[in-house]
C-alpha cells in the first residue's frame, strides 16, 4: 500500500522510453495487489504505470494526477497506465492537466471508475479502454478541452477484445465537451453500452457507432 504521498518530476530520456513513473509496478506474484490513496502525482512523464499480472487487483482512492505527460508526441504517456490485470478501480480521484496522452488507460480485465477529470491540458481520451472487459464508469464528471487530441472522450474496445467477457456499464456521468464534433462513447466492435442517466453538455454523438445502447 502506498498512502500520503507526492510524486514529482519522475522522467527518463525519450531514448529509454521517456515514461519515467511515479510508481512503476512490475509485480508479477500470485495474489499481487496495489493500493494507492490519498496521493499526489505531478510533473512526472506517467504517474503511475504498471506491468502485465492478469490476476492482479489494483485499487487507486482519493488521488491527483495533475500536469503529467511527455510533450513529445512519439512518447505517448499517461497519469495512469494499467497494462494486463485482473481488476482497477478508480474512486474520488482528480485527473487533470495532461500532457497528450489519456487520463486513464487501462487493459485490465475489470475496470470501475469513479473520478474526475477537467479540462485543462491536452488530453486524448478521458478514459482508454482498448481491449474491452468488463467496464463500469459511474458518477464522474468528464471534461474536454479545446485542445484535446481527440474528440472522443471514452474509447472502448479500439483495439481488439481479447477477453471473454465484454461489458460496458454507463451511468450517472455528466460529459462536457468545448471541442468541435465531439463523441462522448466510441465503441467501433459495437458490444452494447448500457447507458443511464448520464448528462451530455456540447457533445454531438452520446454513442459512435449509432445504434450500439442499451439504455436501462
Amino acid at each position: 500500500m502506498v498512502d500520503g504521498l507526492t510524486f514529482s518530476g519522475a522522467m527518463i530520456d525519450n531514448s529509454l522510453g521517456g515514461n519515467g513513473a511515479g510508481i512503476r509496478d512490475q509485480n508479477t506474484r500470485e495474489g499481487a495487489t496495489l493500493i494507492v490513496r490519498n496521493c499526489v502525482f505531478t510533473g512526472n512523464q506517467e504517474g503511475i504505470l504498471t506491468g502485465g499480472d492478469a490476476g492482479e487487483t489494483i485499487t487507486i482512492t482519493n488521488s491527483r494526477f495533475e500536469n503529467n505527460g511527455n510533450p513529445d508526441q512519439g512518447h505517448f504517456q499517461h497519469p495512469l497506465y494499467v497494462n494486463r490485470a485482473g481488476s482497477l478501480t478508480v474512486t474520488g480521484s482528480l485527473f487533470c492537466g495532461q500532457l497528450i496522452g489519456h487520463n486513464i488507460k487501462s487493459r485490465a480485465l475489470a475496470e470501475k471508475a469513479m473520478a474526475v477529470s477537467c479540462g485543462a491540458g491536452s488530453s486524448s481520451f478521458a478514459i482508454d479502454i482498448p481491449e474491452g472487459g468488463v467496464a463500469t464508469i459511474s458518477g464522474n464528471q468528464i471534461f474536454q478541452g479545446p485542445a484535446t487530441q481527440n474528440n472522443k472522450m471514452i474509447a472502448y474496445g479500439e483495439e481488439s477484445l481479447p477477453f471473454d467477457r465484454n461489458r460496458l456499464s454507463i451511468s450517472k456521468n455528466v460529459f462536457t465537451n468545448s471541442a468541435p464534433n465531439a463523441t462522448g462513447v466510441y465503441d467501433p466492435k459495437c458490444v452494447p453500452v448500457q447507458l443511464a442517466d448520464n448528462v451530455f453538455q456540447g457533445v454531438a454523438i452520446p454513442v459512435e457507432p449509432i445504434g450500439c445502447t442499451v439504455k436501462k
